[in-house]
C-alpha cells in the first residue's frame, strides 16, 4: 500500500486524540498519545523512511520553556513486523485478564 493511501486510511479510521504539538508531514502521521505525566507523553506515529513504513512509539517531554521534544526512549518498528508485534501484545493482554 502506498504511504499516501495509508495516511488517508489512518485519518479516516483512527479516532484517538492526536497531540497538537506534533504536526503531520508528508512522511509522518500521528495516531495517538498517552499522558505519562504532566511533562511527558508517549506519542504513537506512522512514518515512511526510504520507502519503508514504520510504527514509532516515543516518549516526548516538555522542557522548561514549554516546548515539546522527542527523547531517545522509544521504538521504531518496521510495519512488516506489526503482525508479530500485535501477536505479542495480544498474548500479554490475554495474560493480564483476570477471571471475574
Amino acid at each position: 500500500m502506498e504511504f499516501s493511501d495509508l495516511k488517508k486510511r489512518i485519518a479516516t479510521q483512527m479516532t484517538a486524540e492526536k497531540p497538537d504539538f506534533v504536526q503531520n508531514t508528508d512522511t509522518n502521521i500521528n495516531i495517538g498519545f498517552l499522558d505519562l505525566s504532566a511533562t511527558q507523553k508517549l506519542i504513537f506515529s506512522v512514518s515512511q523512511f526510504r520507502n519503508r513504513d514504520y510504527l514509532d512509539i516515543r516518549t516526548w517531554f516538555q522542557d522548561q520553556s514549554g516546548e515539546w521534544k522527542p527523547t531517545k526512549k522509544g521504538i521504531h518498528l518496521n510495519l512488516e513486523l506489526f503482525n508479530d508485534f500485535q501477536g505479542i501484545l495480544e498474548g500479554l493482554a490475554s495474560a493480564l485478564k483476570t477471571d471475574a
